[in-house]
């Protein structure tokens, strides 16, 4: 008798575990399916372009090409996990108006161009990849500024943030900056938006890696890594 009742037992509290594990793999799969059904388009921005080669490293590696081959990767990534992607460029050219007589003004075009792309996307998220430099060569480490515009900006720049350290650069503690009117892009895009700054090419160090495909692949996953948090943690909002 005791036996049945311990079998019983023994039955009826796994059949309760068995249930709610189920429910709880349910739930789970619903909230990715409904994560996945809403994901954002993503603007992805390679700085400069064309006869704006941006900075020039200690190497005389040119900010533009590794701005592309960045953004490149993180796009790639973004495609294969089904996310609808803009590219602002996907080679070596500007996006303005080249038939303008003066460099400063094809740079206006140029500029004002990849606003008006992310403002014809409509809602998305702006991410815009450029490298740093300094007069001096010992400052190393990527930064992320923000757009000032959507609250959301500083929780996407801060979760890109969080990844790149956490899988490539545990020493770096620089912090997030707002932008202001000097980076033309973030202050006048009205959606969530960061630019981020991947690391410094007057490091000599630094620009080495930046150079390196691997790098180049890692640094990608690591923003879209932190993309993927910050879309998880506002769904979850």
């Amino acid at each position: 008798m005791r036996r049945k009742v311990l079998f019983w037992g023994l039955f009826c509290a796994s059949l309760v575990l068995f249930c709610t594990q189920t429910l709880e793999a349910f739930g789970i799969v619903a909230f990715h399916a409904d994560f996945f059904a809403k994901k954002p388009p993503i603007v992805v921005d390679a700085g400069h372009g064309g006869e704006d080669g941006g900075t020039v490293g200690v190497q005389g590696v040119v900010e533009k090409d590794i701005n592309l081959s960045i953004a490149q990767e993180l796009a790639q990534l973004l495609k294969e996990n089904f996310f609808p992607v803009i590219m602002v460029r996907d080679g070596d050219y500007a996006v303005g108006d080249q038939s303008l007589p003066t460099i400063a003004e094809r740079k206006r075009s140029d500029i004002k161009q990849r606003v008006q792309l992310v403002e014809e996307t409509g809602e998305c998220l702006l991410i815009s990849i450029h490298q740093n430099y300094f007069s001096e060569g010992r400052y190393k480490g990527a930064q992320i500024f923000y757009g000032g515009n959507r609250p959301e900006s500083a929780v996407l720049a801060e979760s890109i943030r969080e990844s790149i350290v956490n899988t490539l650069q545990p020493e770096n503690t620089r912090q997030n900056k707002e932008a202001g009117e000097e980076i033309y892009l973030l202050d006048h895009c009205l959606v969530p938006g960061v630019l981020v700054e991947c690391g410094f090419l007057s490091n000599p160090e630094e620009a080495a890696l930046l150079q390196e495909e691997s790098y180049q692949k890692d640094m990608a996953k690591a923003i879209y890594n932190g993309i993927i948090s910050y879309l998880e943690t506002s769904q979850e909002e």
